[in-house]
């Protein structure tokens, strides 16, 4: 049995950055058949206008499958090159003849799996690649003529650089120092670059993961069936409060309060009241033991993709009375159990 329960967080970045693209994407391609069915059906009744909507649908379908497509073998394509010279490379799979969204949706999917794959061995255990470049790299400068083109960044550089590869262009700023550090003849000076380009990356990298966590907590917790409240971007960089439930557990819902400074969460069973109630249930402890139940899945689902909750404190279930919050203080869900008989749902709200 439980009652209320802190975690403390940790993550693997590359892993959470990669889990919130894939979600951005998916979202990104859905968003697209919506707004193809909504014209679709706008239009459905006039003879060309219907024409043109069908097309437009189409083409907003296609359109968004197509940016998936070039994001997804653009990302390949950067981690290939960079594991090219350490003997890591692999193959695209052969993107598919036709345009059925099937088709496409697994060639994406077989592009992010393999990409995956290099991200894991370039970045798991960086010391034995990292060799292998150094060594091409020293060969390289040997044979090289006086006149060679600048040298590439460092391959601690290229390999940040490559995690972030989904997050779009640099910050101006960073990519000033990039093209400095890339054009400078200065070696010392190229270090002292290349330092401070590591350290404006590593930071950028942690800020984008802490926002792409909050994509990753709410999409979870829907995939896991829950309704949740929206989860701001800031969540894991200001902290703040998340509410989620099940439809069928009537007042009852689960408040995630994040302490971003600390790395922490707190998870708790809270019951909607009105106004000036104070009466205590029965059904509480009831509550929190299904929530008991329910938490392992949880974080093993969010450690899939990246994001490590450990627990590391935990009350027993009705060591503490769950708090009771007034029912406006808590957001509204939809209620699809509200159209029971009221023994049904009482039932319902206790299984």
């Amino acid at each position: 049995m439980s009652g209320p329960t802190t975690v403390m967080m940790s993550g693997d970045p590359v892993s959470i950055l990669l889990a919130a693209a894939a979600i951005r994407a998916a979202e990104a391609v859905r968003a697209g058949y919506q707004e193809a069915a909504r014209l679709h059906e706008a239009h459905a009744a006039s003879g060309e206008q219907n024409r043109a909507a069908q097309s437009a649908a189409s083409a907003a379908g296609q359109d968004a499958l197509a940016a998936a497509v070039d994001r997804a073998e653009q990302r390949h394509a950067r981690l290939n090159q960079l594991a090219a010279p350490m003997g890591l490379a692999s193959a695209a799979p052969l993107r598919p003849a036709g345009s059925a969204p099937e088709e496409v949706a697994a060639y994406i999917e077989q592009l992010e799996t393999r990409s995956l794959s290099l991200e894991k061995s370039l970045f798991a255990d960086p010391a034995a690649p990292l060799a292998a470049f150094e060594e091409g790299l020293v060969s390289a400068l040997a044979e090289a003529p006086p006149s060679a083109p600048p040298l590439p960044p460092a391959p601690s550089t290229d390999r940040l650089l490559a995690r972030l590869a989904t997050l779009g262009p640099l910050p101006e700023p960073l990519d000033a120092l990039r093209r400095e550090m890339a054009s400078t003849p200065d070696s010392e000076r190229a270090e002292r670059l290349g330092i401070e380009l590591r350290r404006g990356l590593q930071l950028l990298e942690e800020e984008a993961a802490r926002e792409a966590s909050a994509v990753v907590l709410e999409q979870t917790l829907k995939d896991l069936g829950y309704q949740v409240e929206a989860v701001t971007d800031t969540l894991f960089v200001e902290g703040g409060v998340v509410h989620f439930r099940r439809q069928g557990w009537g007042d009852y819902q689960i408040r995630m309060r994040l302490n971003a400074r600390a790395g922490s969460a707190n998870f708790n069973v809270v019951r909607a009241v009105d106004g000036g109630n104070s009466e205590r249930s029965q059904r509480d402890v009831v509550a929190e033991d299904r929530w008991c139940a329910e938490f392992p899945a949880l974080l093993q689902a969010l450690a899939k993709r990246g994001l490590q909750m450990t627990v590391s404190r935990r009350l027993e279930a009705g060591e503490l009375p769950v708090q009771l919050v007034e029912r406006d203080q808590l957001p509204r869900f939809a209620e699809a159990e509200s159209r029971l008989p009221e023994r049904a749902r009482r039932h319902q709200e206790i299984q």
